[in-house]
């Protein structure tokens, strides 16, 4: 749960929100009032962009008017990259490498605009205190991480001649898509492919004459994103997770141990949900997201963990990263240090600090060795071919995951010792209190049922979808009550939003 900042010089006061809140009141209506207004223009897709535009910015600068300064700036500089690529291509067809300049160009902008607001609390810790209290105040821009990786998908889709560069208003458009700025998952101009399947990009999409997809299913994504963040994920921080990590020192091994193992599912219930959300209203929209997470806390292996956790990061990932650098074709072992370099990159996109960096190193090396195995038995995922050896492959993954979590939730590298400690080398041995057992109890068998949890959810949408449309309100009515009693109170924040 969340609080918003206090007010400083680079604080904006119109809205009671440090983010692009889903679960809130200011954004409901926000949704209730603009859904109809959009609609209204169903046959005029080019009204309902600029109207889509209108709300990105507007609700940037109702949160602070400098994120709109950055993103169109931001904007800008692609609009005349891409119009540089088209012009170098066009004097050149015959030249495959025609533009490569620009697009390079284009890239290194839009990283290092991502590492000046990123990194710059981190660099100006690292000066010396008279010149910290000297350095200027930089407020970190809304959604830059992932408007910053959907501008370098369509740096790369122009320069591929995949799609065409797209008019000027389309391109904030894009990087500004309200259901995707503050959450992800981040939006390629291209299609992509994840989990088997390509999902359509933005460019077929901001064109064709759009309607609702599957309104039903929409809404109950929307009502499971809602469920996931407003009351599981905030009622395990609340009753558990906070309290536990407060004092873990004081508490005893199997509480803290579930605190780490709490901590890894609310992030996932709260990020999944938060994905639940975006997917959903962006259905509404008349648009289809790519999908961001599948069931990755039953992943049998960190790989497994990786095609299922953040799809849209770890796909990204492979696509401009780990290919890019050589991907597999070098031999073993550069195949190995382009895991290392893409994933180690992946923590440092997460945040400003050591704790990512590690966060990200750690990953690569447990990809590195994964990948050793399969090299020295022969056989990729050999142990998962049996029920045993698959459940082992979840519980050491899970447990992998889960720990290195910590830091996340840490803000060095000592409190990530300090929670080790309490776990593995504990100051007194006690039995944990029976609130640690009741907590194991509940987390093991609901991860156990996912398949259960998903063939609930898929009937609720088929029977919704035959329920008459005037009737749709009384069942979503009746869980906004029933949350309304069991939701702890407040407004949750997005988790992610601080990596």
């Amino acid at each position: 749960m969340t609080t918003p900042a206090p007010h400083s010089p680079l604080q904006w006061p119109s809205l009671p929100l440090t983010s692009i809140e889903f679960v809130s009141l200011e954004f409901a209506l926000f949704f209730l009032l603009f859904l109809p207004l959009y609609w209204a223009f169903a046959r005029l897709p080019k009204v309902q962009n600029m109207l889509l535009l209108a709300a990105g910015l507007g609700w940037l600068a109702l949160l602070n008017p400098l994120f709109v300064v950055a993103l169109t700036l931001h904007a800008a500089v692609i609009v005349f990259v891409t119009a540089r690529i088209d012009a170098a291509q066009a004097a050149d067809p015959d030249d495959e490498r025609a533009g490569r300049g620009w697009l390079i160009f284009g890239i290194v902008f839009a990283v290092a605009h991502l590492a000046f607001y990123k990194y710059f609390d981190f660099l100006r810790g690292l000066l010396p205190p008279a010149l910290q209290d000297g350095a200027a105040q930089i407020l970190l821009p809304l959604g830059i991480s992932y408007y910053t990786f959907q501008s370098i998908t369509y740096l790369a889709a122009v320069y591929r001649c995949r799609v065409y560069s797209w008019a000027w208003y389309e391109v904030p458009l894009f990087l500004g898509f309200f259901p995707t700025l503050s959450s992800g998952p981040i939006w390629r101009a291209d299609a992509m492919r994840a989990l088997d399947e390509e999902f359509p990009g933005a460019d077929v999409q901001l064109r064709e004459e759009r309607r609702p997809v599957r309104p039903a299913l929409a809404l109950c994504l929307i009502a499971l994103g809602v469920i996931k963040v407003w009351w599981l994920a905030g009622l395990l921080d609340d009753g558990w997770v906070r309290p536990v990590f407060a004092e873990a020192a004081d508490r005893d091994p199997f509480s803290v141990l579930m605190a780490v193992y709490g901590y890894t599912v609310q992030l996932f219930l709260n990020f999944s949900g938060h994905a639940d959300l975006a997917i959903g209203l962006a259905m509404l929209l008349g648009f289809r997201l790519p999908p961001n997470f599948a069931a990755p806390l039953l992943a049998h292996n960190l790989r497994e963990f990786w095609r299922r956790w953040h799809i849209s990061l770890s796909t990204w990932i492979r696509d401009y990263i780990y290919i890019p650098l050589g991907g597999s074709y070098g031999g073993f072992a550069r195949t190995q240090v382009n895991v290392l370099i893409a994933m180690t990159l992946s923590g440092m996109w997460h945040g400003a600090g050591w704790t990512f960096l590690v966060w990200g190193l750690l990953h690569g090396l447990g990809l590195a060795l994964l990948n050793a195995g399969d090299e020295l038995l022969g056989e990729r995922d050999y142990f998962a071919d049996t029920a045993i050896g698959r459940a082992i492959g979840i519980f050491c993954t899970f447990n992998f995951v889960a720990f290195a979590f910590v830091l996340f939730r840490s803000a060095s590298l000592a409190e990530v010792l300090q929670v080790l400690q309490a776990v593995f080398l504990p100051a007194h041995a006690v039995m944990p209190p029976p609130t640690a057992l009741l907590v194991c109890a509940l987390m093991l068998p609901a991860l156990c049922a996912r398949p259960l949890w998903r063939a609930l959810f898929e009937g609720c949408a088929r029977r919704l979808e035959r329920l008459p449309v005037e009737l749709w309100c009384l069942p979503l009515t009746a869980l906004v009550f029933f949350l309304l009693i069991v939701a702890p109170s407040g407004v949750p924040g997005f988790l992610y939003a601080n990596f």
